[in-house]
């Protein structure tokens, strides 16, 4: 597991300031339920916004933003948690295989008795810890400061543990894309550009396809749609937002892995 420590050694100060930010902010807001608790003026605010614009913050009539569910839906899982996840783990990912690459300092590890397989797995079984460390601080976060002011009343545990597991895994699938296009081409600023192509095109769908029909049928394979298709929170765990991330961050990791131990680095 040398490849594994030395990775997440080199990774620990970005990490760490990543903790700080999350962590914070997420607090922050949290804290700020108890002036949205029992306020029908959001509740209204929300009845009249466009139903794209509704969908993409996780907003819906059934959950108002002035319940618990409507608001930690709305001000976390739907908006900031995906998105710092996605940011987040498409940085780690592209560097995993394709910045080490490109800064010239792959070569010099795998000059040592390390096989390609086994820097690509462990490199991602380090990228795996980092995105579950992250997610385990702000679960921590959501509860130590959710508890007191009552933003997490009603909300059954498990449902909860799924909605933080769910954006784990949105997080890293998109953190697998950008491993995977390292891998495949060795090209750090190509893994960022496919992996943030396809996170925005998941989002936009999402979004738009409540307004334009056509986009409708995109929505079934959009990561962002398996996430925000229900309200986890009051509604229950939706498996499709954990299955199906999971099959696909499978099937880039097996493509990944032997195309990167067949080609010529460059």
């Amino acid at each position: 597991m040398t490849v594994f420590r030395r990775f997440l050694r080199d990774r620990r100060r970005s990490t760490l300031w990543w903790l700080v930010g999350v962590v914070a902010t997420v607090a922050l807001t949290v804290l700020f339920y108890p002036s949205v608790e029992g306020q029908a003026s959001f509740d209204d605010m929300t009845e009249q916004m466009p139903d794209a614009v509704a969908e993409l913050f996780g907003l819906d009539s059934t959950f108002p933003m002035s319940s618990p569910e409507g608001f930690l839906q709305s001000q976390l899982f739907a908006t900031m948690l995906p998105i710092l996840l996605v940011v987040f783990g498409i940085g780690i990912g592209a560097r995993a295989i394709g910045g080490s690459e490109e800064d010239g300092t792959l070569e010099l590890l795998l000059a040592n008795p390390v096989t390609r397989r086994r820097l690509a797995l462990e490199r991602y079984g380090t990228l795996v810890v980092l995105h579950v460390v992250l997610m385990a601080a702000t679960a921590v976060t959501t509860f130590a400061t959710g508890v007191p002011v009552g933003a997490t009343d009603g909300i059954p545990l498990a449902w909860l543990a799924a909605a933080f597991v769910a954006v784990l895994l949105l997080g890293l699938l998109h953190a697998t894309i950008a491993f995977a296009v390292g891998a495949l081409t060795g090209r750090r600023g190509r893994a960022i550009a496919v992996s943030a192509a396809v996170a925005v095109a998941g989002y936009l769908v999402e979004g738009l396809a409540q307004a334009a029909d056509p986009l409708q049928p995109l929505q079934a394979i959009s990561p962002f749609h398996w996430l925000l298709e229900r309200n986890m929170l009051g509604e229950g765990v939706a498996w499709a937002s954990i299955v199906l991330p999971l099959l696909v961050t499978a099937a880039l990791l097996a493509v990944a892995v032997p195309a990167f131990e067949r080609r010529d680095l460059r």
